[in-house]
């Protein structure tokens, strides 16, 4: 698949997913309410499963046996066994406004920027090759897709695959995930296309898993039979035993799913409600199974189909390739695809986040970027967190430039999973050990992050093993090798982990605890003591609106506003400081929200004339947003006021002064409602006041219209506030109210109308209820005026009446037109005729239907009188008819025993033709072998003319089996589009050369007409009138063109021929009709092709015409429908060049027939070729033939039909079972069925008709025979 394609398709399926995305933003309330949520959250906790899974699952099961599964055995135990704890870890981070996993250990251990920064380099370091792993995976898939399994390698950097997918991904990361500053805010539209991607990437698997197993074998069982016939295949895949590497894996991939960053962010920073962990406890492992359901048949179906030497990696993607499904193929690609890019996206949305809030904002501010009240910061947030996803997809490619592919897929995922580890111990003694202490914490990720360094990631980079190769880790089977059976992953995991559990635990029962280290192990582990009482010196903090500044430039104003509202606004010293850093941790982490409260506080202290500055430039801008709203309210059309909870007027624009009549002095702030109800108010508002003193009315909204002493309609609106007060809209619907007057009077002419017509009219909806009668309708149902709106049609019509129309009525409301007649005993009526119309809505859906019913009482008995009358006037034709009658039946009976005779004749002729063409077949070759061997002999012309009669009987038989096969419809016209200038083209050719020969012009026009027919009929009814003109034309010329008609295409052969005579015209297409000779040196025609052209056409349906004048020529034409598209004609093939004719000499020829004479005929003619020839009539006879030989045939010449029920295709299986390899065979037969054709196409055999021409044979011998070598004597 070409390159380009390949990224189409790609950028195409990443635009599907940023859709998914933006729907998601743009609705987020319908994904949070019911099964939604929990369902996307339990998938999207599926970003877990990256192309590791997808591709290295299989490579780790192919070569490690089933210890592939235990990188999920340690998720399924976090979130079953470890369900209390994951409910305890997102209910904290929920409480302390946790953004990461770094922001979450740090927040735990005194809010320490160290402890912070250190989690998030390990977290960057150790990540970095599992993202290369994704970007190794895309690019391998890639590669085997575009340039085939074994023609991908590695490219140079500005074309590598590798750059472009890092550079995509990046620019999808920012468009996804970095769009907003508050970090701890559920991005919904991400964490949509990540469900999403989920299930894409599961259906793949699934599909490809389905197909591997039932489609290129049998099944489970097949596989697991081919399994136990490899024994070094079995031992491979299933020598496997419980030992230390088991734990170790489960351990790691356990702390990898608590801890990765991805995970951390899509597990506890995207958590809603605690209904969505339920859900993820079985919904999650569930997905696990299955999306490795099919790993092991993977890895069995690998190495069989693509043997060891494939690479295991890409067992899904290279078996359905190997197996030629491309579409399968490339929604593996695409399956792949959408694992990495989740897993990328979120990881470095995380990272990102990490490494704005934990490493780079707090060096910002330290460099007095807090202290400088320049702006929002918001958008140098966002901007680092760009430049830092770019950053980090660079660094994982340079990971994955050098690794250059030297690792499997699965080695580099279980590096990344220890170095992740290395968080571990510090999260979860975090959470339940009070006394672990930040000092501990670093320690720990220091030391064990220090031996992942020394044992993997240097290896991997260097290529230089440094345990082994330094002294100190040499130590045999003492402190670093725990055993030698063990491999070096889990002894690496192993001290690493050890170290960091020891050094935490080690260091933390030797550090002291500071107030603030007490205050964050209480907010995590849990209360266990009253809260200490701080001293007031420690409590001293900033002001409230220097606090509140400080927040709005991150998270902005109006949040900021909402944020220190309400009880907020009481707190004072230190509270009020940890409520701001609270609420700055979710847009910069604990860390540096730490830093810029600090700051501010020191601001405070010391700038208070700074502070003043801020304060009026936020004062000016709430001054500028006041006017803009102000004039934006003042440019509508509604007017707009605002009462407040004592029912005084807080605000209004200028169009509530001019719509309720006042003028500018007569309102004002703080003026009551009562004052704008009074005579001097304008427009009485009352009923305002009314509403407003109900405590229960005035909490819900209203809407009122009131009419103007002008003829002014207003519409009134009233909109509760969460304060008391509330909003009234007022709206001039004047308009509005003058045209639903004037649709009453409407409605009133058409009652008027409707009324007075003798017809019973009603319109009835979609839950069968009345909602218009005219009064006929009413009266025959013994109803008044407006009693039947609303009225159940059931309740109006009754049981019996309603029963007897409810088949119609289904049928109406199922969009269908109903007419029909039914006794209807009203206002003197006996038999109504009902008509049904349905009534659709702009999208085509039944809402109701129209009934009419219209009295036919007197219609019906004049019918009926009419129809006795037609009765008496047939009796008296019947009777004086009667021996016409009786004649006509003579007639009728005769002309069918007449027609049987001829049917049994059509029969008969075809039947006979193809016995008779048997012996003639034999009597062909016989005379072509004895014209061979006279040369040039005074009796080889006599030869000639015998084979020139046998030629002309041969044709007459032909055209009798044709008409035969015509008259008893054994030919079935196949029609579809084509070319009419190939029809053309195809028909012509053959008469090339007589036309040449006779010095006639014969010339065909082109045409860029197509048409619909059967073009194999269509050429031989052209063939026939090209024959003619050839023929019958002495001099002059041939044109066969085609002319448009309308919608139809005419055919025509034109020539200059001696013309035909008017009262012969009709005769013509009888059979053996022959108006005159034709050339001198071409033989007579024998009457039959104008006969075998009328019934082609007849068959087809066509119609065929000829016009002439004697002496000049004539015009026969086939008039043909066009075709509704335009067809090309395919290009003329180019005649192949015949290759000298090939030495018959020696060639083995096999002739299979059980007729006698054709095998003689046939066993002469090819010996006198050289060739050596074997008779057989059978099977076992032509098996006994070669015995004697010792070899294959060079070919095998079969008749069909044998003796008994014996076939040639049978024989020639026989023989290919005997000899064990195929065998170059042709068929010769006489029967010319479609079912044979079919036949010999399916198995690629050349065809051949008796009687059959010595140089067709001879030609056919040649071509089969050219490329075989001669065997030696």
């Amino acid at each position: 698949m070409a390159d380009w394609l390949l990224w189409l398709i790609a950028l195409g399926y990443l635009g599907l997913l940023f859709a998914v995305a933006f729907i998601g933003d743009r609705s987020p309330a319908y994904w949070r309410s019911g099964l939604r949520e929990p369902m996307v959250y339990a998938l999207s906790l599926a970003v877990y499963c990256t192309s590791w899974t997808f591709y290295g699952g299989v490579g780790r099961a192919a070569s490690h046996g089933l210890d592939f599964t235990l990188i999920y055995v340690g998720p399924i135990l976090v979130i079953t066994l470890g369900f209390p704890m994951m409910q305890k870890i997102t209910r904290v981070a929920r409480e302390q406004n946790i953004t990461s996993v770094a922001d979450f250990i740090a927040a735990r251990y005194g809010k320490s920027r160290v402890i912070a920064a250190v989690a998030t380099l390990i977290a960057l370091v150790g990540v970095l090759p599992y993202i290369a792993l994704q970007l190794q995976a895309v690019s391998l898939s890639f590669g085997a897709l575009a340039t085939g399994l074994d023609g991908h390698g590695r490219a140079p950097v500005w074309t590598d695959t590798g750059l472009h997918v890092a550079l995509t991904m990046a620019v999808f990361a920012i468009l996804f995930g970095v769009r907003h500053v508050q970090a701890n805010e559920r991005h919904q539209g991400m964490i949509l296309a990540i469900a999403f991607e989920s299930l894409v990437k599961l259906g793949a698997i699934l599909a490809a898993g389905a197909f591997v197993t039932f489609g290129m074998f049998d099944g489970p069982g097949d596989l697991a039979a081919r399994l136990l016939s490899v024994p070094a295949l079995q031992a491979r895949l299933e020598g496997f035993s419980v030992g230390p590497e088991w734990v170790s894996i489960t351990v790691m991939s356990a702390l990898a799913f608590l801890c990765l960053p991805r995970q951390f962010h899509v597990g506890v920073v995207e958590s809603g409600r605690p209904a969505d962990l339920r859900t993820a406890r079985w919904l999650f492992p569930a997905y696990l199974g299955a999306i490795n359901v099919f790993v092991p048949a993977f890895a069995v179906a690998g190495l069989l189909v693509l043997g060891s030497a494939a690479d295991p990696d890409l067992f899904v993607l290279s078996l359905p390739m190997r197996a030629g499904d491309p579409l399968l193929s490339l929604a593996v690609f695409l399956g792949g695809l959408s694992a990495a890019t989740g897993m990328v996206i979120v990881e470095t949305v995380a990272l990102s986040t990490m490494i704005s809030n934990e490493l780079v904002l707090p060096l910002l501010l330290r460099g007095g970027m807090a202290a400088r009240g320049d702006g929002a910061l918001g958008p140098t947030v966002l901007r680092i967190r760009r430049i830092a996803i770019f950053a980090i997809l660079l660094l994982a490619y340079a990971y994955h430039a050098v690794i250059g592919g030297r690792l499997p897929l699965a080695s580099i995922g279980l590096i990344a999973f220890c170095a992740v580890a290395q968080l571990g111990p510090s999260l979860i003694a975090g959470l339940y050990w009070r006394r672990a202490h930040r000092h501990g914490a670093f320690a720990g990720m220091a030391g064990g992050f220090l031996v992942w360094v020394v044992v993997f990631l240097a290896p991997t980079l260097t290529g230089v093993d440094w345990v082994s190769s330094v002294p100190l880790f040499g130590i045999e089977g003492a402190l670093w090798g725990i055993g030698d059976d063990v491999d070096a992953l889990t002894r690496g995991a192993f001290w690493s982990l050890a170290l960091n559990t020891v050094l935490l635990v080690v260091v933390s029962r030797l550090a002291g605890a500071a107030e603030r280290d007490r205050e964050q192990a209480d907010a995590f582990v849990g209360p266990v003591v009253e809260a200490r009482q701080r001293p007031q010196a420690a409590h001293r903090a900033a002001a409230f609106d220097d606090l509140k500044t400080l927040v709005a430039r991150f998270i902005g104003p109006d949040r900021a506003e909402l944020a220190f509202g309400g009880p907020v606004a009481a707190l004072r010293d230190r509270d009020l400081a940890d409520h701001t850093e609270r609420l700055l941790s979710g847009a910069i982490g604990t860390a540096s929200a730490r830093i810029m409260v600090a700051a501010t506080i020191r601001r405070h202290r010391t700038a208070i004339g700074r502070s003043q500055t801020l304060l009026r430039q936020a004062s000016e801008a709430i001054l500028f947003n006041r006017d803009l709203l102000s004039a934006t309210l003042d440019n509508i059309g509604q007017g707009i006021g605002v009462f407040d909870r004592d029912l005084r007027l807080a605000g209004w624009n200028r169009r509530f002064v001019e719509i309720l009549g006042l003028t500018e002095s007569q309102v004002g702030i703080g003026m009551p409602l009562q004052a704008l109800t009074g005579p001097g108010g304008g427009l009485n508002l009352a009923i305002l006041l009314e509403e407003q003193r109900d405590p229960d009315r005035r909490r819900q909204a209203h809407s009122h219209e009131r009419r103007g002493a002008d003829g002014r309609v207003l519409e009134l609106q009233t909109n509760p506030m969460p304060d008391g007060g509330f909003v009234l809209v007022c709206t001039d619907v004047s308009e509005r109210v003058k045209t639903l007057d004037a649709l009453r009077e409407s409605e009133r002419r058409i009652r008027i109308y409707t009324d007075n017509v003798p017809v019973l009219i009603a319109y009835v909806d979609r839950e069968e209820r009345y909602r218009f009668t005219n009064r006929p309708y009413e009266q025959a149902l013994g109803l008044e005026r407006g009693e039947t709106d609303g009225l159940s049609i059931r309740t109006a019509l009754g049981e019996d009446r309603y029963g007897r129309l409810k088949p119609y009525i289904d049928a109406v409301l199922a969009g269908r037109h109903q007419v029909f007649e039914i006794g209807f005993a009203a206002a003197g009526a006996e038999l109504a005729r009902g008509t049904y119309i349905p009534h659709r809505d702009e999208q085509g859906r039944v809402i109701g239907f129209f009934t009419l019913y219209q009295d036919i009482t007197e219609q019906r008995r004049a019918e009926a009188v009419l129809r006795e009358t037609a009765e008496t006037l047939e009796r008296r034709v019947a009777e004086r008819t009667s021996e016409l009658t009786a004649l006509n039946e003579a007639l009728a009976a005769a002309k069918a025993a007449a027609e049987a005779a001829n049917l049994g004749k059509t029969r008969f002729l075809a039947a006979a033709s193809h016995d008779l063409l048997q012996p003639f077949h034999a009597a062909r070759l016989l005379t072509a072998t004895l014209s061979e061997r006279l040369g040039r002999r005074p009796e080889a012309p006599l030869v000639g003319h015998i084979d020139s009669s046998l030629g002309a009987v041969e044709e007459l038989l032909q055209a009798l089996l044709e008409i035969s096969k015509l008259d008893a419809g054994a030919v079935e016209p196949q029609p579809r589009a084509v070319a009419v200038d190939e029809i053309l083209r195809l028909a012509v050719l053959p008469f090339e050369p007589i036309a040449r020969r006779r010095g006639l012009r014969l010339k065909v026009v082109p045409s860029t007409a197509a048409a619909l027919t059967d073009p194999a009929l269509v050429r031989r009814i052209v063939q026939n009138f090209v024959a003619n003109a050839v023929r019958y034309t002495r001099e002059g010329t041939v044109l066969v063109g085609c002319r448009r008609r309308g919608g139809a295409l005419a055919i025509q052969v034109w020539d200059t021929g001696p013309g035909i005579a008017p009262e012969q015209l009709s005769t013509i297409f009888e059979e053996f009709r022959r108006l005159g000779s034709g050339s001198e040196d071409e033989p007579a025609g024998l009457g039959l092709g104008l006969a075998i052209v009328e019934r082609i056409a007849a068959r087809l349906g066509h119609t065929v015409a000829v016009r002439s004048w004697p002496g000049r020529g004539s015009v026969f034409e086939v008039v043909l429908p066009a075709a509704a598209t335009p067809v090309a004609a395919r290009p003329p093939e180019t005649p192949r060049r015949r290759s000298p004719a090939t030495d018959l000499a020696g060639r083995l020829i096999l002739c299979v027939d059980n007729d006698h004479a054709i095998l003689t005929a046939t066993r002469l003619l090819l010996e006198g070729w050289g060739c050596t020839v074997l008779a057989a009539t059978d099977a076992a006879g032509a098996r006994e033939a070669l015995q004697p030989v010792g070899r294959a045939p060079d070919m095998v010449l079969l008749d069909y039909h044998l003796a008994g029920m014996e076939t040639g295709l049978e024989v020639l299986d026989a023989l290919e079972a005997a000899v064990g390899h195929p065998l170059a065979a042709a068929l010769v037969t006489a029967d010319r069925t479609e079912a044979l054709k079919a036949a010999a196409r399916d198995r690629d055999l050349p065809l051949l008709h008796k009687p059959l021409k010595p140089a067709a044979l001879r030609a056919l011998l040649v071509q089969r025979l050219a490329t075989r070598q001669v065997p030696a004597a």
